[in-house]
């Protein structure tokens, strides 16, 4: 296997990843429910689904 067919293949990886991530997030939102998510010194939190949506999607307009 070359070196780009294994960068090929962490690019769809990552990008599946990120897709399961956002609908879960998007799913927990919309029913309401909590994600468990690493706060900075590595403790889990417990935070709405909603308000990480609204932070992320705030964040990728930002970017965008």
């Amino acid at each position: 296997m070359s070196e780009q067919e294994k960068i090929n293949i962490r690019a769809k990886l990552n990008e599946g990843l990120k897709k399961s991530y956002d609908t879960l997030l998007r799913r927990k939102a919309a029913l309401g429910q909590d994600m468990v998510i690493a706060g900075d010194n590595g403790q889990p939190i417990v935070v709405s689904a909603s308000d990480l949506l609204a932070k992320r999607e705030k964040e990728n307009n930002k970017v965008n």
